[in-house]
């Protein structure tokens, strides 16, 4: 789970438009010939989520005792083939009535096709409300939001402002540190005290890697190369730098952006790691990487909170793991760093639907604080729906502790999805790839790395 890829969500507006111009259909209409005939009583849903299925399938089970209305859940993945079925299906419309998507990304990119509904009319202010701060909104269209969709490379055109294309189902953040409890013991290191500083972490990485050479490394989805920017350098830098020199790092100049000192600084701090990668992390995938470190092949993961369900379903117990946030460097602008939560999934209704109803019905169940509470303590995820102060009794020990990760807005607290200050056409795969090559690899230089993402940053600009 990331932010969506600019490539991966303008390849699939892309094959939306061809698709849908091949039919001779209007956007978001069925293909000619096509018709949904599904029973009154049945409802499809589709996710990219493999984690989330049987937590799906019991609320599913408890909606239908409810309402005698059958939801299918179906999971498509990797990411690239959730985005192929989402293309293949529209243009034959064969969409499923719900699917949880990507939050403030796939969504809008669906909506912007006319594929997804708009929702705006059937959630109240109210109903919103009862979501954590920060994450109703997240499938809106602001002002913002339709001004960036006017653009040549957006991946939302068509889009209008007030329109409301999810409602959220998960939320969390990236930023997260999973190490493997007997791995820490085993190298002398107590697991009930994970480290506060960038230095700490640096040192804890060391000793784990010294005691086992082979196995006691960090790893992380690398294949997909935003990861590691948008996981660990760029909370990294936030920490370090606080939110104004941060920001300056992606702003238009050249003296304050990546190529200088500060951008300079921030990758050197990040290079410390390079000795500590597990051996062919480059080569994974997301789900291969958690794989690895579930199955005690690395003994450090980078993730965000939606990683613990990942390696649960990979056999490795919740208590066997040790979580904190990405720590900020000693003597940097944040004393602490805190991750804001964000909407990760969101739940839409497709056009093409012949049972939007019954569709609203089973999204307002699912997102009812019984039944968001039952989903949580299920997939180890955590939900948007605020459940207040009871979340560590409703959810469990291990998912509730992941929210000691979460900080209100202020200097100390990182919003992964903040993208405000950032150029429209940024393209955080090309600046992962930069940092890959920085490290694991050893093919550049921090000062390099520092220029090629300052040069990628002034041309996102033009």
């Amino acid at each position: 789970m990331h932010r969506p890829r600019p490539t991966r969500l303008a390849a699939l507006a892309l094959a939306l438009a061809t698709a849908f111009a091949a039919t001779g259909c209007g956007t978001g209409s069925l293909a000619p010939g096509r018709t949904r005939v599904e029973p009154a009583d049945t409802l499809t849903m589709w996710t990219f989520k493999q984690t989330h299925v049987a937590a799906l399938e019991q609320a599913a089970a408890a909606f239908r005792r409810q309402t005698g209305v059958t939801v299918t859940i179906t999971a498509y993945t990797p990411d690239d083939a959730f985005s192929s079925k989402l293309e293949s299906a529209a243009a034959t419309g064969q969409l499923a009535d719900v699917i949880e998507v990507h939050a403030g990304g796939e969504d809008r990119t669906l909506g912007g096709a006319q594929i997804a509904d708009d929702l705006s009319k059937d959630f109240t202010s109210a109903q919103l409300a009862a979501f954590l701060p920060g994450t109703a909104e997240a499938g809106r269209i602001t002002p913002a939001v339709q001004q960036a969709s006017l653009a040549p490379q957006a991946t939302d055109p068509g889009v209008r402002v007030g329109q409301l294309f999810s409602v959220p189902l998960t939320a969390g953040t990236f930023g997260i540190v999973y190490a493997d409890r007997a791995q820490l013991t085993a190298a002398g290191l107590d697991p009930a005290h994970p480290p506060t500083t960038w230095q700490q972490f640096v040192a804890w990485l060391a000793a784990v890697h010294r005691h086992d050479p082979r196995h006691g490394g960090l790893t992380v989805g690398l294949r997909t190369s935003s990861t590691a920017f948008q996981w660990l350098l760029e909370p990294l830098a936030y920490a370090d730098l606080g939110a104004q020199r941060y920001h300056a790092l992606f702003g238009k100049n050249p003296d304050t952006d990546w190529a200088g000192p500060d951008g300079q600084a921030v990758l050197r701090l990040y290079d410390q790691i390079t000795p500590y990668w597990q051996p062919g992390t480059q080569s994974l995938g997301i789900d291969d990487a958690d794989r690895a470190f579930a199955q005690g092949k690395a003994a450090f993961d980078l993730g965000g909170t939606f990683t613990l369900a990942s390696v649960r379903q990979d056999g490795m117990r919740a208590d066997q793991v040790v979580a904190f946030p990405v720590p900020a460097p000693a003597g940097g602008a944040a004393r602490t760093l805190r991750l804001a939560p964000i909407a990760l999934t969101g739940l839409t209704v497709t056009t093409s639907s012949p049972h939007k109803a019954a569709a609203l019905a089973w999204i307002r169940f699912l997102t009812s604080p019984q039944q968001a509470a039952a989903f949580a303590r299920a997939s180890l995820d955590l939900p948007a729906t605020d459940l207040g102060a009871a979340t560590a009794n409703v959810v469990g020990p291990q998912a509730a502790a992941l929210e000691q990760a979460f900080g209100p807005p202020g200097p100390d607290t990182y919003t992964p999805n903040d993208t405000t200050f950032k150029p429209p056409a940024e393209d955080d795969e090309q600046l992962g790839d930069v940092l890959v090559r920085l490290s694991p690899l050893r093919e550049s230089t921090a000062a390099a790395a520092a220029r090629q993402l300052g040069t990628l940053t002034t041309d996102d600009w033009k």
